[in-house]
């Protein structure tokens, strides 16, 4: 099965993107921080990491290139509430970003992401 891993500080946010992840037959890991990993999961391969870049002590920028640096992935999809334009270009100008999704989200795109890679 397809593997979703969902880091969300805001917990109404973390259980609409944990549901949506279900509903398009992934497993899902969500936790509120990195720090909620499990050596397991740093070990595992995901299909998907669904997170904000919104994180205290860590710059938008470096938390991208940790999560990056620590996880196995194939996609990255920034959800965020910080959605000026300039931290939206630097997340881009990094290799390896799959989207970029600024609160209030549009789930339907999300969705679309999801169904298109699990075909």
């Amino acid at each position: 099965m397809k593997k979703v891993l969902v880091i969300q500080e805001d917990l109404i946010i973390l259980k609409i993107l944990e549901r949506l992840v279900s509903l398009n037959n992934y497993e899902c890991k969500a936790i509120p921080s990195l720090s909620d990993l499990s050596i397991e999961d740093q070990e595992s391969n995901f299909n998907f990491i669904i997170t904000d870049i919104l994180f205290e002590g860590i710059a938008p920028l470096q938390f991208v290139a940790q999560v990056q640096e620590i996880l196995t992935h194939e996609n990255l999809l920034i959800v965020t509430s910080m959605g000026q334009d300039k931290i939206k270009q630097e997340i881009f100008a990094l290799s390896g970003i799959s989207g970029f999704y600024a609160v209030p989200i549009d789930l339907d795109e999300i969705d679309a992401t999801l169904k298109a890679y699990n075909e």
